[in-house]
């Protein structure tokens, strides 16, 4: 009852090739050994989040993984992209055509606390299993210390939050911005402001501009 055969499933940045040379099999093994510790050599690949491998009689081991998804990029010398524990992927993103949301600190003078990281990460991963389609949209996202949240969408609207940011509470918001705009179909729509229980406020360019110089002029 020598394996003789492999079989790796759930496999979609690493190659079949790649994931056997980190399971490290032995050449003896058996169908009938303990399989944990391949399990856990897998585990400790970057790339991977979990595994299992399980025997089929007489000469197979199924290997199955599951990968660490990127879910945004991290800003530094280069566009790292993380998964949504804000761990950083050994992933090249022109060659894996990743189109990614860039996760920064508002303002941009500072680099993310690792804690401010993982809140954007799995505020991007909920939202991309919420609404696929919204999260295409979505360029940049930012936190600031207070852990309001900002959001570049297409046209350059910028959209705020506190996460978590509820499904419905974001289509309500939607609803409202669509409306705004047919009401005043003569001006640009800028911010949609989501902070508030219970308030949708929807800003057009020139109070957004108005707003900035404001603020220098304190």
């Amino acid at each position: 009852f020598r394996v003789r055969e492999y079989r790796v499933a759930g496999a979609r940045f690493l190659e079949e090739e790649q994931v056997l040379a980190a399971a490290a099999i032995p050449p003896f093994v058996s169908v009938f050994d303990d399989l944990t510790p391949i399990e856990q050599r897998l585990e400790q690949h970057p790339l991977i989040r979990h595994a299992r491998v399980t025997a089929e009689l007489p000469k197979t081991l199924v290997v199955t993984i599951e990968e660490r998804t990127p879910v945004g990029f991290v800003a530094g010398p280069v566009l790292e992209p993380v998964d949504r524990d804000g761990h950083v992927l050994p992933l090249d993103p022109v060659e894996h055509r990743l189109d990614l949301p860039v996760l920064i600190r508002t303002g941009g003078r500072a680099a993310l606390t690792p804690s401010q990281l993982r809140i954007l990460a799995r505020e991007v991963d909920r939202l991309a299993a919420d609404d696929p389609t919204f999260l295409a949209a979505v360029s940049e996202m930012a936190l600031d210390d207070r852990g309001d949240a900002t959001a570049v969408l297409s046209g350059d609207l910028l959209l705020r939050f506190r996460p978590p940011l509820s499904h419905r509470r974001l289509r309500d918001g939607l609803t409202v911005l669509e409306d705004a705009v047919l009401r005043h179909p003569d001006q640009t729509a800028s911010v949609l402001d989501l902070r508030f229980e219970d308030q949708v406020v929807v800003r057009y360019a020139e109070q957004r501009a108005r707003a900035v110089g404001q603020r220098r002029d304190r």
